[in-house]
């Protein structure tokens, strides 16, 4: 690989759960996995495609699982590997566990609208955006889907007129499965957004079109492993025929410094 690589959406989980959490995932999106779910095949993934670092995600399906997931995320944690936290709208003191989070290392925080049940702007998640944003983590969202309006942009364009400032990634470019909605909403507009999942739905062209609206300042290189393995999400990056200074940018030096060169 010509460029240095960060992929900034990564899923893995303990062995004993992970083939029935990527059968899961599988089925839900009618999508054939490649990966195996685990921490070592996530290595393996990324050292067959040249990947230095990678940022890992879990999303606690209940209340009581958030902070024995964030302690697991924590575990794996290290020079090249940087792990979000997760929170749940039913968990009640987001206060002390994103202080936490932020004391185990852990970089940001994750959350999955639509496989946790919650809209996201929903209320009950204000108090947790608000630190969020006073403590200047970052906040990635899984966007967009086709059974469920959790994700939807509308969604979260009401939550960043309600807390300017705060630091957000909209995954899938914005919207999976729902990129017209994005395209209204959110290109251009003062927010991340990944590549993840994107190019089995959309053609090269369009892919380009969206980087080229939104700005190549503000877009990351994400797998959504173990949807997709590095080599082959690389490959189809690298169709997109960007210039070396928008891929640069996209591959490593935006995630590096949102991510990689906090404190």
């Amino acid at each position: 690989m010509k460029y240095k690589v960060i992929d900034v959406h990564t899923h893995i989980w303990p062995p004993k759960l992970a083939a029935r959490a990527v059968e899961h995932v599988g089925t839900y999106y009618n999508y054939k996995m490649n990966g195996k779910g685990t921490l070592e095949d996530l290595k393996q993934s990324a050292a067959d495609a040249g990947v230095e670092k990678f940022v890992i995600h879990s999303s606690a399906l209940k209340a009581s699982q958030v902070e024995n997931i964030n302690n697991d995320t924590a575990l794996h944690i290290t020079d090249d590997i940087a792990g979000f936290g997760t929170l749940h709208p039913e968990y009640g003191e987001f206060e002390k566990e994103i202080d936490r989070i932020i004391s185990l290392g852990l970089k940001g925080i994750k959350l999955h609208p639509d496989f946790q049940f919650f809209n996201i702007d929903d209320k009950r998640m204000y108090p947790a955006y608000e630190i969020i944003r006073d403590r200047k983590l970052p906040i990635l969202f899984h966007m967009g889907d086709e059974n469920y309006d959790y994700s939807s942009a509308h969604r979260l364009v009401k939550v960043m007129n309600d807390f300017p400032g705060l630091v957000v990634i909209a995954a899938h470019l914005g919207g999976h499965l729902k990129w017209d909605e994005a395209a209204e909403l959110l290109y251009g507009k003062d927010l991340y957004m990944d590549s993840s999942s994107t190019a089995r739905k959309l053609s090269p062209e369009q892919i380009k079109k969206i980087i080229r609206r939104h700005g190549a300042d503000r877009i990351l290189f994400g797998t959504d492993y173990p949807i997709e393995r590095h080599t082959k999400a690389l490959e189809d990056f690298m169709k997109i025929g960007l210039t070396d200074e928008e891929n640069e940018k996209i591959l490593y030096t935006n995630a590096y410094n949102l991510i990689f060169k906090r404190g």
